[in-house]
């Protein structure tokens, strides 16, 4: 198997950087399993891995797709699968936080049945009409397992969501426990630190950010990719793209702090009880010592 192990860990926990010293050692290359990472342009504000970093390790699946296209984790299986066997005598590490990317690789995906156009057509009609808080509380009331680790900012997860239940009249939750077509499980190592550095490491990111150009880079994105491009769902790109003044882009950002701060608590659940891994606290460890092939 040439996939050596995942490195997996919440938002702003510090995979990248370790990432790099690993596929060094074990002379690997890099597959993302980030869901916002993979959109072409849209670089700053979903911390996809430098350019010096890129050049350093070989990376596959960052920064590739283009901004209009809605990717699932069926497209991400695929994907995957094409890189091992164009490139069967190569060693990767998937590295990312995106536990359903990772999942479906290693269990297959949902057998779900094909679903009538006309039911996604309706959904939309809805969140244009109402919009998406609307659309997270249906969910809400005939999926409640699925919401507890769905993005509530990404829309096509949550009108994924009620499609299914929708048009099968099954949840989600349901069908997850029928899979096919997984590779099989890998060693997973979950990083994580006290929630108390975590956040501050968010709190840090995000106002780097700031300072490597994610406003301006908002800017021109605008001017070439349409807003209802899926990519734009990525957090805080649509909300400071509106900002008018000073005082209103302080306030969003706040708020993206805390969002991803949100996100992050989610990531720890929803790998806690959904993959088996060997937890490291890297307040605590030295993850170099931990991880072995």
């Amino acid at each position: 198997m040439p996939i050596l192990f995942a490195l997996c860990g919440p938002t702003g926990v510090g995979k990248s950087g370790l990432s790099l010293e690993l596929a060094e050692r074990y002379h690997a290359e890099i597959i993302g399993v980030d869901s916002r990472q993979i959109y072409r342009g849209f670089a700053i504000g979903t911390a996809q891995p430098a350019a010096s970093e890129m050049q350093r390790i070989t990376h596959h699946l960052i920064n590739f797709c283009d901004p209009t296209r809605v990717y699932s984790a069926g497209d991400f299986c695929s994907d995957v699968r094409a890189l091992l066997e164009t490139s069967p005598q190569k060693n990767f590490i998937l590295v990312g936080g995106t536990g359903l990317y990772l999942q479906a690789l290693m269990l297959g995906l949902p057998k779900i049945p094909e679903i009538d156009k006309s039911v996604r057509q309706s959904l939309e009609a809805d969140f244009d009409k109402f919009g998406l808080p609307w659309l997270c509380d249906e969910a809400r009331k005939v999926d409640p397992e699925s919401m507890q680790e769905a993005d509530v900012n990404n829309r096509h997860r949550i009108l994924r969501i009620l499609e299914v239940y929708q048009g099968t009249g099954r949840k989600l939750s349901e069908w997850k426990q029928e899979r096919s077509g997984g590779i099989g499980e890998i060693p997973v190592y979950f990083l994580n630190r006290s929630r108390e550095n975590l956040y501050l490491r968010i709190n840090e990111r995000v106002d780097q950010m700031i300072r490597d150009g994610w406003l301006d880079e908002i800017q021109l994105l605008s001017k070439s990719v349409p807003l209802d491009a899926p990519a734009w769902q990525s957090l805080g790109y649509r909300e400071l793209l509106n900002a008018r003044n000073q005082s209103e882009t302080s306030t969003i950002l706040d708020k993206v702090k805390q969002q991803t701060r949100n996100y992050a608590k989610r990531q720890i659940t929803w790998f806690s009880r959904q993959v088996n891994s060997v937890q490291i606290n890297l307040d605590k460890e030295d993850a170099l010592q931990i991880i072995s092939v």
